[in-house]
């Protein structure tokens, strides 16, 4: 089966990777782009020879799914009426700026009986899965992870409106806490702190393991990857960089995946549902 695709937005992140992974076929095209400013979806369509759809409505018309590379606040707003209409979910992560909105997102999708897909890349390398494999069958005791970079300093192309110092929480927590969360189980948010561009967070998990994680996106000269080391019953594991891992194979992978789980009508593991629970942990994190 052969998805078909409308992508909302024409941002970096749409440009530079969601938009030439659905184009990219073979398990999806890519029917349509819309988003907000005219000019920027006429210049992705063009580039992905696409049509551009004149409207929302129009793209939900042209598509059996929806991919969002929109903010946070965005997706929220859009992603409850293209599951009314029918339409199966590619959600960025994190679903929305609160709880709230991210629990609207799950009910809507819950009520259309459609399919949702967290777009969390790196659980899509061979080194994340090889790590989380290794750590659940190794006893988990104590994780330190981190993801440090640069990308909302000026100059980068991720330096849009919405990514700011204080939102590392935000923009990188969700692939953190899913990471730890995945090697040692669930998990609640212990203490939380702010120290200049960099936010610290501990999570307690139901097992007993403890984690510690490190999240910016400002700190000057970092690019990543994220880093992991888990202490294991039976010794250290460390992540090897799933940054250095072929991106057409990683979006070849999670288009397929999507492409899957629209064909069967069943979401995997990472769908909307995960997706609130991480926007529990950022509420939590940030509350703190």
């Amino acid at each position: 089966m052969t998805v078909r695709m409308g992508l909302v937005g024409a941002g970096p992140w749409a440009t530079m990777f969601t938009g030439p992974m659905l184009a990219a076929g073979p398990d999806t095209t890519l029917a349509a782009v819309w988003a907000r400013r005219p000019e920027a979806a006429a210049e992705l369509g063009d580039r992905l020879r696409t049509p551009v759809a004149a409207s929302f409505d129009a793209l939900l018309e042209s598509c059996d799914a929806v991919a969002f590379a929109v903010p946070p606040d965005v997706q929220a707003e859009l992603a409850p009426l293209a599951v009314a209409a029918g339409r199966h979910l590619l959600l960025e992560k994190p679903l929305a700026f609160t709880v709230d909105a991210a629990e609207r997102i799950a009910a809507a999708a819950e009520a259309a009986g459609v399919v949702t897909q967290l777009m969390l890349t790196n659980r899509w390398t061979d080194a994340v899965q090889t790590f989380l494999a290794d750590v659940q069958a190794a006893g988990p005791r104590v994780l330190t992870a981190e993801f440090i970079g640069s990308g909302a300093l000026a100059g980068s192309p991720f330096a849009t409106p919405w990514r700011r110092q204080d939102m590392a929480l935000h923009d990188v927590g969700p692939h953190v806490f899913d990471l730890v969360t995945a090697a040692a189980g669930p998990a609640t948010v212990v203490h939380a702190h702010r120290a200049g561009a960099v936010t610290a967070v501990t999570l307690e998990h139901e097992n007993g393991a403890v984690s510690h994680t490190a999240l910016s996106i400002t700190t000057p000269g970092a690019h990543g990857p994220m880093r992991c080391e888990a202490v294991t019953d039976t010794g250290r594991i460390v992540l090897t960089d799933p940054a250095a891992e072929d991106p057409v194979t990683v979006r070849e992978r999670i288009a397929a995946g999507f492409a899957e789980a629209v064909a069967a009508g069943v979401s995997s593991a990472l769908d909307v549902h995960h997706g609130v629970r991480l926007q529990r942990l950022l509420a939590a994190a940030a509350g703190r």
